[in-house]
């Protein structure tokens, strides 16, 4: 029976988690879920004796699935990375987690693929509103470089909106790094996630954001529905998925006047809501591939 880990920065007491655990097991592959903080990491040439879990040995698996996404820290890409050193499948690789988990490197790859973005820019303390209002324009949708689940996402309709905010995190001395996009105003509260597995669009879902909010992440209280997966959203989705190097993906779209802009990807895309409003189920095509790669 082939051995996979499953890193993760939870427990199994969560959907996803128990899910892939009890289809990996039904599937005949022996399963671990663990975290890295328990994993300590020495730089030698031989694989079985340069990572511990709480501090013993441990024999490698045949393949380890990442399930930390955007609160990926150093000492993590770096466990992933000594794994992949010894060639062993990493699903998603350290680098690619790196690089969708920051938004702005994220918006720069996909420009340079000439693939359709939202406008960004990077803010700059002192932040000039000016030239904000006339590259960017109002409204806009300040965002953390990284974050998920709709977190750390804010929407300014106007010019004093923004100084207003600008304001407050300039006063709390904060001043971590922020981007600045373009709003997208077609279909307001609104967008597409698109999963993306081996290469190939698996599903896609319409999101509805609350009343109220314009973010339509299913964590934040949004609904969805089954969209049917056009060519345009199967080539987006697809293209964003290897130009970032995710085996597996999770891409959101936001609907234009002429069509769809990509907003981000997301390395370890949540399932639960997706199973539940188009009736998939994504736990198993995530073992489908598992075994695709071990074989």
């Amino acid at each position: 029976m082939k051995k996979i880990w499953i890193l993760t920065y939870g427990t199994s007491e969560n959907f996803e988690s128990d899910r892939l655990l009890a289809t990996a097991k039904h599937n005949g592959l022996e399963t671990e879920l663990l975290q890295p903080k328990y994993f300590d990491i020495i730089v030698n040439k031989s694989s079985s004796k340069s990572i511990r879990y709480k501090s013993q040995r441990i024999d490698m698996p045949a393949l380890v699935l990442t399930r930390t996404g955007s609160a990926t820290n150093y000492f993590t890409a770096a466990l992933y990375r000594q794994i992949e050193k010894f060639n062993i499948p990493v699903i998603n690789t350290a680098d690619s987690i790196l690089t969708v988990k920051d938004k702005l490197l994220t918006s720069q790859v996909l420009a340079k693929s000439n693939l359709p973005t939202p406008k960004t820019m990077l803010m700059n303390f002192p932040v000039d509103c000016d030239l904000v209002e006339s590259e960017i324009g109002f409204p806009c949708v300040v965002k953390l470089v990284s974050g998920s689940k709709g977190k750390g996402i804010y929407l300014c309709q106007s010019k004093k909106f923004f100084n207003e905010l600008m304001e407050l995190v300039d006063n709390l001395k904060s001043r971590k790094s922020m981007i600045i996009q373009e709003y997208m105003d077609h279909a307001v509260g609104s967008d597409l996630r698109v999963w993306v597995i081996g290469g190939k669009t698996v599903v896609a879902m319409k999101r509805t954001a609350p009343e109220g909010d314009f973010r339509a992440n299913i964590s934040n209280g949004g609904t969805g529905e089954l969209f049917e997966i056009t060519e345009e959203v199967d080539f987006l989705a697809r293209e964003t998925a290897r130009v970032m190097g995710l085996d597996i993906a999770g891409v959101d779209l936001l609907f234009d006047h002429d069509g769809f802009k990509i907003c981000e990807a997301n390395s370890s895309p949540g399932f639960e809501g997706i199973d539940q409003y188009c009736g998939t189920d994504m736990a198993q095509r995530i073992i489908d591939y598992v075994k695709l790669k071990i074989q």
